[in-house]
């Protein structure tokens, strides 16, 4: 008797017998249930029945059979032999999700064989669907969703059905990788109610949701406002007026409206008062806006009681309210050339551009006053935003104004002192800091009445001039940041200067960083003195270019050919130490390096082995050596 062994699309391994090469038999055996579907926590028994022949042939019976799952042998303390053909395993509270359960034999007592084998599938009845909802989507469809409840590991089927009182509708089957959810093809009739519920099957059970009754009408969902129109207008500047055409379900349903708005370049929503717009329109006016200022607009709308939801927004518009009169005058400063000339003295007057929310529109020009004490004036109109004049030595006083389109701003006033004015009254306890990667300046006011401040900033530097930027603050401020394009590791030279009525005080300055680094190099080491047993080192305060922030110490190090290093800080402010105690007829190794408040410069060494006598002078780069001699 020969044994042929195959796969089959279901089973897994099953042992089969052939009388003759090329002819199929029964297999040897079966297992029962054949597709079983057991639901996760619960008992599980296979009978596995073996066939006469297949006993007689391979001198096997029921004591025969072992059980494998997975490919592991199954403990025999979970066997019951029933009959000398049948053998059962149990399974108690299932917790795999799929499982190959195979029946086994040894043949001949000692040939391992696989007679049949099944996949068992395990999972959990669905459960009840549940907060089911529906959304009427107007000239649509209507699309309802459920809560469908925990995960059933099987495939479920969910069918959404519905009826009118006199007339089913087609059932709604939900998609697989939607199991939540299903829309229905046809668009309900309002003002008839309709039942609505959904079924849950899969092979362990099925179960239905409560039916839930509506008038379709309660649950519509508008189509969006469309052709959202914005205009502006020339009576009123804070204002702009929308208009929209309403979706074609208002024919029958009041509605009310949400309008959104927000200027051009910002990312959150304003919202229109819920009130003023809580009845039937086509168009509202937004008031208490800016002058000259871009909003962007969007609205959307449902049903006026509020049953139903919001449609969608509608493709959003925009509009420029119109001008207003500049709100405020713009900062005003001046600067004298020191140079005079036959009794004329040369002045530029500088003043800021106004930002947006203040110009209320487009600035067409500047103009300037310049009125001699107790003479004529003279009137300039500027297109920028300087002016240089040649005036006396008397006193001065300056106006500026800024037009629109729409009128002129207030007037900055500005007192030019007389050439024999003597500033007085500064500023006290002038402090700048970083914070919040910001440049703050400090002050405390002089008792003095106080106009305005002026506060200027510029970079130091050993290649470059200093080129100042400004700012103007109101006479009641007394600390503020640099509103400029600040750089990190630069020396910034800030100067506040109080301004009064009869013209400038006195300016005060102070040295700041917006962020301090590690100076760029090392300051340049020389030896100014060698003696016996001491070496005099002298240095130059390193360039502000490459100090990086405030130099707080200087470290000298040295050290002989094969001893320690010895560390020595100096002060900031010294630019000369004597090393002493040094050993006679020693060549001596020394590093210097300087610190900020980030940290010192990694020194590139340089070994330069040179001995001169006492009287000469030794110099290098970032290292020296130094030999200190015999008397």
């Amino acid at each position: 008797m020969l044994t042929l062994w195959t796969r089959v699309v279901q089973a897994a391994f099953i042992f089969l017998t052939t009388e003759s090469i090329g002819v199929l038999l029964d297999p040897c055996g079966h297992i029962s249930p054949e597709s079983p579907v057991v639901q996760l926590g619960s008992n599980f028994t296979a009978v596995c029945v073996l066939k006469e022949k297949c006993m007689d042939n391979f001198a096997v019976n029921a004591d025969n059979i072992f059980w494998k799952t997975n490919h592991a042998i199954v403990p025999k303390e979970q066997y019951t032999v029933i009959n000398r053909t049948a053998s059962s395993v149990t399974f108690r509270d299932v917790s795999s999700l799929n499982t190959q359960l195979t029946c086994n034999i040894y043949a001949f007592g000692q040939i391992e064989q696989n007679v049949y084998g099944i996949t068992i599938i395990s999972g959990l009845p669905p459960e009840k669907p549940k907060n089911l909802n529906c959304i009427v989507n107007e000239e649509k469809n209507m699309m309802c969703q459920w809560d469908p409840g925990r995960k059933t590991y099987l495939e479920t089927n969910y069918t959404l059905k519905s009826e009118w009182a006199t007339e089913k509708f087609a059932d709604c089957k939900a998609q697989r990788d939607t199991p939540n959810s299903c829309t229905l093809d046809y668009s309900p009739v309002y003002f008839v109610n309709i039942e609505v519920w959904v079924e849950a099957e899969n092979a362990l059970g099925n179960i239905t949701s409560d039916h839930i009754n509506f008038d379709p009408i309660d649950k519509v969902k508008p189509n969006p406002p469309h052709n959202l129109s914005v205009r502006s207008s020339e009576e009123l500047s804070s204002i702009l007026k929308l208009a929209w055409i309403n979706p074609s379900i208002k024919s029958f349903l009041r509605l009310k409206y949400s309008i959104q708005y927000r200027t051009k370049d910002a990312s959150t929503w304003s919202q229109i008062p819920p009130e003023d717009t809580s009845s039937t329109r086509s168009s509202f006016t937004v008031q208490d806006l800016k002058p000259f200022t871009e909003y962007v607009f969007r609205i959307r709308c449902m049903k006026e009681d509020g049953k139903g939801f919001w449609s969608d927004w509608s493709e959003e518009a925009s509009g420029i309210t119109y001008e207003a009169r500049p709100s405020k005058e713009p900062s005003f400063w001046y600067k004298i050339d020191p140079s005079h000339t036959h009794g004329y003295r040369p002045v530029k007057l500088i003043w800021k551009t106004l930002p947006p929310f203040e110009a209320n529109g487009k600035i067409l020009d500047y103009e300037v006053t310049l009125t001699r004490w107790k003479s004529h004036f003279q009137n300039y109109r500027v297109n920028d935003t300087k002016l240089t004049v040649n005036l006396t030595n008397d006193r001065y006083i300056a106006t500026l104004t800024a037009r629109n389109l729409v009128g002129r701003s207030d007037a900055s006033v500005l007192t030019i002192p007389a050439c024999d004015f003597r500033a007085v009254h500064p500023v006290m306890d002038l402090k700048a800091f970083p914070k919040d990667n910001k440049l703050w300046v400090e002050w405390t006011a002089p008792t003095e009445s106080v106009n305005k401040y002026i506060l200027e900033w510029c970079v130091l530097s050993d290649k470059s001039p200093c080129i100042p930027d400004w700012q103007q603050e109101d006479g009641t401020v007394h600390l503020t940041y640099l509103r400029g394009n600040l750089m990190e590791s630069k020396c910034y030279l800030i100067t506040v200067t109080p301004v009064y009525a009869d013209g400038p005080g006195s300016p005060e300055s102070v040295r700041a960083y917006l962020k301090q680094a590690a100076p760029s190099k090392g300051p340049t080491v020389r030896t100014k003195k060698v003696g016996k047993n001491e070496a005099v080192l002298e240095w130059d305060q390193l360039p502000v270019d490459v100090q990086n922030g405030f130099i707080r110490n200087y470290t000298i190090l040295y050290k002989t050919a094969f001893g320690n290093e010895t560390a020595v800080n100096v002060d900031s402010s010294h630019t000369e130490y004597t090393l002493s105690s040094l050993t006679s007829d020693t060549l001596y190794m020394v590093r210097m390096a300087a610190y900020t408040d980030e940290g010192g410069m990694q020194l590139v060494s340089i070994h330069l082995e040179q001995q001169k006598k006492e009287s000469q002078e030794q110099e290098e780069d970032i290292e020296c050596v130094v030999n200190c001699l015999h008397e």
